[in-house]
């Protein structure tokens, strides 16, 4: 299949298959667009400043030059071995340069295409999808699931492993750019070098306040009932670089855990007790804030809130260029119903 899905990405770019040597990978995380591409020019170039077997090109440059991309193609190398020609694709478009060798696939060469996000209709997207000479890699913002492996992997190769409460903790503050996520671990991983465990205390020490910042105002003026300062959180959020899915990821576990402590709350706990049942523990600045959100809501709205908050998560990837709007909107919506269970 030439769109490649789940364990299909990691075993082709672990060992890129030369009978589709035309390889595209994009998406809005661009962290992960560019990790994986860097991974898959290695393993067919392992020197990637060798200039007899390397050749950059600027994704604009191509654009007005269609027809170099088919001569770099063609070179036979001077020293034997497959050839990489590594594009960098811009604003402009560049299927025009693309689509003769999806037609006549190169034997010499592979061409390996980094993109942004690209819409269906885009014409470098779709014609590759249906080549069969062509792999196409879509790279979405990481899920819990991919998080934790991320998270697992860097721990084990800096000889640390980590608390099961430590890894729900991190994971609840990542996922909106690989790149990011990566490094974060890794400063993490650096601080409890030597220790052999990496604990929940180490987490917030090093990351906790800073990583939460964002994402965390955002969710608790939603779920607290304040409509204008999500509006204005989001802004922020946008300007300094947060990811719709990491917050919409992060919404959707803090619904889950209010629906579970809500459930203790009804059934007679008081809450500032129950709000202790969190998982992961709520960061301490943040404890009144949930505690008062507690009393904002019923487990049978929270309920309603969670499936409305899986939909989104879909639609973010399914819509990547109105997710903004599609998330914003149903944020406010949360915000304002917070507000009139305030009001009684």
């Amino acid at each position: 299949m030439t769109v490649l899905k789940g364990a299909e990405i990691e075993r082709f770019v672990a060992e890129p298959d030369p009978r589709r040597p035309v390889i595209l990978v994009y998406g809005p995380d661009m962290g992960l667009v560019s990790e994986r591409a860097r991974a898959i020019a290695t393993r067919i170039a392992p020197d990637l400043d060798d200039p007899f077997s390397v050749t950059r090109i600027d994704g604009d440059v191509l654009a007005s030059d269609p027809a170099r991309l088919a001569d770099e193609a063609g070179t036979v190398p001077m020293f034997g071995g497959r050839r990489l020609i590594w594009v960098k694709a811009g604003d402009k478009p560049i299927a025009a340069a693309v689509t003769p060798l999806l037609a006549s696939p190169p034997e010499g060469a592979t061409i390996l295409i980094e993109a942004g996000d690209l819409k269906k209709s885009v014409a470098l997207r779709s014609e590759a999808e249906r080549s069969g000479s062509a792999a196409v890699i879509a790279c979405y913002a990481d899920g819990e699931a991919d998080l934790k492996r991320l998270a697992m992997e860097e721990a084990k190769q800096a000889e640390l492993q980590f608390e099961p409460q430590a890894l729900a903790l991190l994971v609840q503050y990542l996922g909106g750019d690989r790149a990011a996520s990566r490094a974060e671990i890794r400063k993490i991983c650096l601080y409890a070098h030597g220790t052999g465990t990496i604990r929940a205390a180490d987490i917030i020490a090093v990351a906790g306040e800073s990583l939460a910042m964002g994402v965390d105002e955002i969710i608790d003026a939603a779920f607290g009932g304040a409509p204008d300062e999500v509006d204005r959180l989001l802004l922020r959020a946008e300007a300094a670089g947060i990811a719709i899915p990491q917050i919409v990821a992060a919404a959707s576990r803090h619904a889950l855990a209010m629906h579970k402590v809500r459930l203790i709350v009804e059934s007679g706990t008081p809450v500032r007790v129950a709000v202790e049942r969190f998982e992961p523990p709520i960061f301490f600045r943040r404890k009144p804030a949930v505690e008062r959100q507690l009393g904002l809501w019923t487990s049978v709205k929270l309920a309603r809130i969670i499936q409305r908050l899986a939909e989104a998560g879909y639609e973010t990837r399914a819509k990547a260029t109105i997710a903004p709007t599609l998330v914003g909107r149903l944020l406010i919506s949360i915000a304002s119903n917070a507000r009139q269970g305030a009001r009684g």
